[in-house]
């Protein structure tokens, strides 16, 4: 195992054992410059799945990369460039912890279980790596392209969270919370 993936594993104390095989499958896959910052078993969650895929992701100083065993067992490898990114956001529920990894093509939800000061710090390696990367290839991160697809109208927005606060989905304190925020956008 490369050495940069064993500090990524004893750094965040993460259960590796079942997985050795698995993580040093993906392993291969690296490319020989860049750094491992963070890796670990997890699963995929897929829009419309109950379960997630059993994946190894890693998170190195160029991209976030994730190989995943699948049907007939398939490896299936996924890469997103640091560039790539747009945002990276960290929420919780009763069971697992969740990365969650936007980018213009796509969107990618990592579950996590631990101690949850851990995963904050796993959080915070992925939001230091993704402005790193960008404040070092600033040419290469992502912007707006000119054919892009219009920002949705501030009003609408407003609009569907009054409707969702109106059904209970979400509380007075979160829609005045959102509202402030679109209204800053104006």
């Amino acid at each position: 195992m490369r050495n940069d993936v064993e500090r990524a594993i004893e750094k965040f104390r993460i259960n590796a054992s079942g997985s050795q095989k698995h993580i040093e499958i993906a392993e291969a896959m690296l490319d020989d410059d860049e750094t491992v910052l963070f890796v670990t078993p997890t699963k995929l969650k897929r829009p419309g799945r109950r379960n997630g895929v059993p994946q190894v992701l890693f998170l190195t100083d160029k991209r976030i990369f994730s190989n995943s065993r699948g049907f007939l067992n398939r490896y299936t490898t996924e890469s997103t460039s640091l560039g790539e990114v747009t945002s990276v956001n960290f929420t919780t529920d009763k069971t697992y912890a969740y990365i969650e990894i936007n980018s213009p093509t796509k969107k990618q939800s990592i579950a996590l279980t631990g101690n949850l000061n851990i995963l904050k710090q796993v959080y915070q390696e992925f939001e230091t790596a993704v402005n790193n990367y960008k404040s070092q290839h600033p040419a290469q991160s992502s912007s707006p392209q000119p054919n892009a697809a219009p920002q949705p109208d501030i009003t609408e927005e407003i609009a569907k969270l009054a409707g969702l606060r109106d059904k209970g989905i979400i509380t007075e304190e979160e829609f005045q919370s959102k509202k402030t925020d679109l209204l800053s956008r104006m």
